[in-house]
């Protein structure tokens, strides 16, 4: 016999003598570092560190007694670290208002738009932490008319579509 397979079978001996549980643990060593080895080849390159953030700015103090003067916002970052009393005084009440852990979610419906806030304690009360402004249904609108729409003074607030046109009685009983 040649001395390389002589070799080879002194080397596969002890693998065929061995107990089949120190057969099975020694297939799934090798699976587990050929499994190892699989998921460091497709893992995504680590990614640099980023500079830490810098401190949160202090919410700007605004006298809530009273809409801060000028134009109503027209823009929904605008409205960024305003308080519920100023919101309530440019938009009125929200649609919708639900909590959600220490914040709190308001949505403003307008005629075919819709604005998101998340308000988050800050500064000894809630203050606007992010606005958004978003266009529904299949008409174009930009954020200036749907803010201009939802901080109407309620009399001048469009009805929203989805309430229907109101019917007008027929005079001729039809």
């Amino acid at each position: 016999m040649a001395p390389r397979l002589r070799l080879l079978l002194l080397l596969l001996l002890p693998a065929g003598c061995a107990a089949p549980e120190d057969r099975e643990l020694a297939a799934l060593r090798l699976a587990a570092e050929s499994s190892q080895a699989s998921l460091a080849a497709t893992a995504p390159a680590p990614v640099p560190a980023l500079p830490p953030r810098p401190a949160p700015r202090a919410a700007s103090l605004i006298d809530i007694r009273h809409a801060p003067p000028g134009p109503r916002p027209v823009a929904a970052a605008e409205l960024l670290g305003a308080g519920p009393e100023t919101l309530r005084r440019w938009l009125g009440e929200p649609s919708l208002r639900r909590s959600e852990g220490g914040a709190e979610i308001w949505l403003y419906a307008g005629e075919g738009c819709a604005l998101d806030l998340v308000l988050y304690p800050a500064g000894g009360g809630l203050r606007v932490a992010h606005a958004a402004a978003r266009a529904h249904g299949t008409e174009p609108r930009t954020e200036v008319a749907c803010l201009r729409g939802i901080a109407a003074p309620p009399a001048m607030r469009p009805i929203p579509a989805a309430a229907g046109p109101m019917a007008e009685p027929d005079d001729r009983g039809i």
